[in-house]
């Protein structure tokens, strides 16, 4: 199974998180990269990234992709499906 990788790192600044910076990343993100795709939001990171990133994250990519999935390639869990989903 071919994922699309979504990782939160890419919305550090400096390898830090900054809230402000975040949302205005998140806010400019070209999400429509992912519509129709089965996605990994990678849930290990470099930094420490809190809760509320992952459910921004998955809230802004699940309306669009195919499928949404949390952990890593070998190990992950079924977040979301659309209604295509097999």
């Amino acid at each position: 199974m071919t994922l699309e990788i979504l990782d939160p790192d890419d919305f550090l600044a400096d390898g830090m998180l900054r809230q402000d910076e975040f949302l205005d990343r998140a806010l400019r993100y070209d999400w429509d990269r992912f519509r129709g795709k089965k996605v990994l939001v990678r849930g290990c990171s470099s930094g420490i990234i809190p809760p509320w990133v992952y459910m921004i994250i998955t809230a802004k990519v699940s309306p669009i992709a195919r499928s949404v999935r949390f952990g890593n390639e070998h190990d992950n869990i079924v977040i979301s499906r659309s209604g295509t989903e097999a």
